[in-house]
């Protein structure tokens, strides 16, 4: 018998097989303009540098005050966040953050998380866009393709979000795709008080809405994950 070397093996393939084990690796979420799917390491360099570059001075602030930390801190909290979010996963817990790319660039984060999913059906969002990127839609964008997984593909009935007192911009994001006002409440951050209003969309406002078209893919296997039923 003629030994002629060790065998020859297919090389495997790791993002199919880490799918196979954690669905929520291969769901994509298409626009017209954007791709949306959990972050690679190369997409979470991009986040950190979009990160630094937020909003022109003197503009009001978003609610993430780490978004405003110094170097490294910065990019070391966006990591430990992104980690957290997978590493904390429940059906009845969970947040899903989205890397937003441009044709291949990660320019924002666009979240999406929920309590007790398979009995509140209401979900929760929030969102940044690199300052290079603001201004062209893709804030409007991004939030469109998770509220079409939320309630064309999850069942959700509800879905809400907030902006900071004169955040103009992210007021008029909401009511373009259709949320109206559900009150507000007041918080301290950073040793002063912060008025934060809240919206929030039903899932029949938003059926009756022209919206850009999205695509999903890869949602097999994930409903389980997050705690609605096929």
């Amino acid at each position: 018998m003629t030994d002629n070397g060790p065998v020859a093996q297919t090389p495997r393939d790791a993002h199919h097989d880490l799918v196979s084990i954690w669905p929520l690796f291969g769901l994509r979420l298409t626009t017209e303009r954007l791709e949306l799917a959990l972050p690679t390491p190369h997409d979470l360099v991009d986040l950190c540098r979009a990160a630094a570059h937020l909003q022109p001075a003197g503009q009001v602030r978003f609610q993430q005050s780490f978004l405003y930390a110094p170097s490294p801190e910065r990019e070391r909290q966006l990591l430990q966040r992104h980690w957290r979010a997978l590493a904390h996963w429940r059906p009845d817990s969970w947040d899903l953050q989205l890397a937003v790319r441009l044709d291949g660039t990660a320019i924002g984060l666009q979240s999406m998380w929920a309590t007790d999913f398979a009995i509140t059906r209401t979900v929760e969002t929030g969102s940044w866009i690199g300052l290079r990127y603001q201004g062209r839609g893709y804030g409007t964008e991004a939030r469109t393709a998770v509220l079409d997984l939320a309630f064309v593909h999850l069942g959700a009935v509800e879905a809400g979000t907030e902006y900071v007192d004169g955040n103009v911009a992210s007021a008029v994001v909401s009511r373009k795709l259709g949320y109206r006002d559900n009150g507000r409440k007041v918080s301290a951050r950073d040793g002063e008080r912060l008025l934060q209003h809240l919206m929030i969309i039903d899932a029949a406002t938003w059926e009756q809405g022209a919206h850009r078209q999205v695509t999903v893919s890869g949602l097999a296997g994930c409903h389980d994950l997050f705690g609605a039923a096929t």
